[in-house]
């Protein structure tokens, strides 16, 4: 699975040959984070986040073996991550009142989306991208750093699909206006939708960590595309009753 990781993601290295360079790097002392991006003459290109995340658990799950003087090839196992088993829905679409996510929900939401199948999710997004049109132009006019771009887009379309799914028909379309407006100066995320910041920051957390060319101004920039458009979701949802 490594090596099929690695290969999607644009390196020319396989596990075997990946737990070589890393030999080798730790007998230079070389540091873990000076090693991995290495691996890649370019850009690593990940479909979503959730790749993202299982390729470097699996990286740094070998550059462990390979400190205890195993390798890919290994009896044991180099350290995979499972694939997801679908969690259950995060609740019924439209039951949340009010018009905050609640940390329960948002846990149980991002789960759901990682797991959901290709189909269904490509649905998801066709269906973000249709309802959501005057998102689509400001997006396009957007200036988001290289590092950091894909992950950006993507918890912006996983914003939308919770709040979609906690207030359903509640959510109104988002107005390209209203976006210029609040893009020169958002109120913070956690003012908004704190649970939904503690699950960006994580994300951000751990871009930052894996990309050294995600740095704090890179995500600062994405910070506030995320905060404009969390403002933005907020406000077009709809008062109950």
């Amino acid at each position: 699975m490594l090596s099929a990781l690695l290969a999607r993601a644009g390196s020319p290295h396989d596990a075997e040959g990946t737990a070589a360079v890393f030999r080798a790097a730790q007998a230079a002392g070389e540091p873990r984070n000076d090693v991995i991006p290495g691996l890649f003459p370019e850009e690593p290109r990940f479909d979503s986040p959730s790749d993202a995340r299982r390729l470097y658990s699996n990286l740094f799950g070998l550059w462990d073996r390979v400190g205890a003087g195993l390798d890919a090839s290994a009896d044991e196992p180099v350290a995979v991550a499972p694939e997801p088993t679908p969690p259950p829905l995060p609740l019924a679409r439209g039951s949340l009142t009010g018009r905050e996510l609640t940390p329960d929900f948002v846990e149980s939401a991002w789960r759901w989306l990682e797991a959901l199948p290709e189909r269904e999710s490509r649905r998801l997004r066709d269906r973000y991208v249709n309802t959501q049109p005057d998102l689509g132009t400001w997006l396009d006019e957007v200036e988001f750093p290289e590092a950091g771009e894909l992950a950006a887009r993507d918890l912006l379309f996983e914003a939308w699909a919770m709040m979609d799914r906690a207030f359903g028909d509640r959510l109104g379309a988002l107005e390209w206006k209203a976006l210029r407006e609040l893009e020169k100066e958002p109120p913070v995320l956690e003012a908004t939708q704190p649970a939904l910041a503690a699950y960006v920051a994580e994300q951000l957390d751990i871009l930052e960590d894996e990309d050294p060319a995600f740095g704090p101004t890179e995500r600062a920039q994405v910070e506030r595309a995320l905060a404009s458009v969390g403002t933005a979701l907020t406000r077009a949802v709809a008062e109950d009753g």
